[in-house]
C-alpha cells in the first residue's frame, strides 16, 4: 500500500500546522532565491537591497529552512518590491 501526498513537506512532517508553515516558507525562499539569481548581484549586493546581512541570505540560498522565518522572508522580498499575498482556504 502506498500513501500519497500532496506535497514533500506533507511527507516529511507529520504535523499539518508545521508541514503548512515549511511550505509557506519554502515558496518565499525560492523567490527569493529567483531574485538574486536574475538580478545578477553578488550575494552581498543583494542582500544590501533585500535588507538583510550576507550570511542571513546564504542561509536562504543554501536552503536552510529552519533559520529562515516568514516574517524575515516577507520583508526581504517586499524590501525589492516584491508583493506578497496570502491564498487561505478551508482544508476539507
Amino acid at each position: 500500500m502506498s500513501q500519497e501526498f500532496t506535497s514533500v513537506w506533507d511527507a516529511i512532517e507529520g504535523d499539518q500546522v508545521q508541514a503548512a508553515n515549511l511550505k509557506l516558507r519554502s515558496q518565499l525562499m525560492i523567490e527569493v532565491s529567483e531574485y538574486v539569481k536574475e538580478s545578477g548581484l553578488t550575494q552581498t549586493e543583494a542582500a544590501k537591497k533585500l535588507g538583510t546581512t550576507q550570511p542571513r541570505l546564504n542561509d536562504v540560498l543554501k536552503g536552510r529552512i529552519e533559520k529562515c522565518t516568514v516574517d524575515r522572508l516577507v520583508n526581504m522580498l517586499a524590501a525589492v518590491g516584491y508583493k506578497v499575498n496570502l491564498d487561505i482556504s478551508h482544508a476539507a
